[in-house]
């Protein structure tokens, strides 16, 4: 038999709305208002994104002074956009740590992010990294509000949360070289022989991987020569291993007599082989060889060097056929052919033509050449060369 329900009254009042059910001596009331709360709260964990973190790799011996990788992973169960990591993890007496890389992806719909840090132990013994994180959530209105300058709005609303990391353990051993790692050593010379007081130019390389940043500037000790040595250039990049790239260090070197540049011994604790290795250059001897003096130079060559007798004739020689030289172009020069000005009286092939071409010139200076003409003093040609000397 089914019970019957009753009846359902409604009744709007000014906080919402009432629902009131009756049947057999049995009343609920349930205000709107509070059931959607109600199921708010329910809802929240369906919502509201959780994390985790996880220890993904750590070495688990380390050399004092070897760095090593440990990778922490944050997954979140959403994609969590409205989340954002701060970390930034720093060490201790016991080591040091650096970020080396992180990676944010989505999988599946949910955000994990990973982290790789450097690890490297500044002493021996069992070391803990304990480190923690800043999570920090902000919800969409609060960036809306930002982005549009709402309600004067002029940053994000924050929830921070401070995250303790899983551990890591690591066993340090003992280790008394600085630097650690892949290496290796190169000493260059770029001359072996020199004149006094001309310097010569060493320089050293350290290549690899692994502690490079801890490299300290050699010195380079040689009695009796000056040494001039530059800061280390360093070209290295974060690497898992610590670091990697080159190192190069310059030396000018300066003596007035011969010298050595001993071997170049540095240390390093191989991490291939796990043990101490020494990098060794070979010496390299340097021969200083006196330079020109003024009285060297001015002293005559000796009656039997030929050699040099036959190098000043030959100056000699060459001297005087310069001037001769010199003399025949002046002489070529003098009696070059040059150009004649036309003359108006050029065409006159007789004596009476030539007369009258100057007789109607009207120039006073032909007079006496008119007249040498008229007398047959003088011939055509003879005429016009005077002509040529008066202009």
């Amino acid at each position: 038999m089914k019970r019957s329900l009753g009846r359902i009254h409604h009744h709007r009042l000014d906080r919402g709305i009432i629902l009131i059910v009756k049947n057999t001596g049995f009343s609920i009331t349930l205000g709107v208002t509070k059931l959607v709360l109600f199921l708010l709260i329910l809802a929240h964990p369906l919502w509201a994104a959780t994390y985790q973190w996880r220890i993904l790799e750590a070495p688990k011996e380390l050399y004092v002074n070897q760095s090593g990788v440990v990778r922490y992973e944050c997954a979140f169960t959403t994609n969590a956009a409205d989340y954002t990591i701060a970390f930034k993890p720093t060490g201790n007496e016991n080591f040091k740590v650096s970020m080396l890389t992180q990676r944010d992806r989505i999988v599946e719909g949910k955000r994990v992010q990973t982290f790789d840090l450097l690890i490297t132990p500044l002493r021996a013994g069992t070391i803990e990294i304990a480190l923690d994180a800043l999570i920090r959530h902000t919800t969409f209105a609060s960036i809306e509000n930002a982005s549009i300058g709402r309600d004067n709005v002029k940053k994000y609303d924050f929830e921070d949360e401070t995250a303790q990391l899983p551990k890591a353990i690591i066993l340090a051993k003992a280790n008394s070289t600085a630097l650690s790692g892949e290496i290796t050593m190169e000493v260059k010379v770029d001359k072996r022989r020199v004149i006094a007081h001309e310097p010569v130019h060493a320089s050293l390389y350290i290549r690899g991987s692994g502690n490079l940043d801890q490299f300290v500037p050699y010195e380079l000790n040689i009695s009796g020569v000056n040494i001039f040595a530059e800061q280390p250039q360093k070209n290295i990049s974060p690497s898992s291993a610590g670091f990697e790239g080159e190192i190069r260090q310059e030396f000018a070197l300066v003596s007035e007599k011969n010298f050595v540049i001993p071997s170049v011994e540095l240390e390093i604790f191989d991490t291939a082989t796990q043990s101490r290795k020494v990098l060794r250059s070979q010496a390299v001897s340097i021969e200083v060889v006196q330079g020109f003096e003024r009285s060297n130079l001015l002293d005559p060559p000796q009656i039997t060097d030929w050699s040099g007798w036959v190098r000043y004739g030959l100056y000699g020689a060459l001297i005087v056929l310069g001037i001769a030289l010199d003399e025949a172009i002046r002489w070529l020069w003098k009696r070059r052919p040059r150009r004649r000005t036309k003359r108006f009286y050029d065409g006159a092939k007789t004596v009476k033509e030539l007369i009258t071409l100057l007789a109607l010139s009207g120039e006073k200076r032909y007079i006496e050449v008119i007249e040498w003409l008229e007398n047959k003093t003088v011939s055509l040609s003879e005429a016009k060369t005077k002509l040529e000397k008066i202009g």
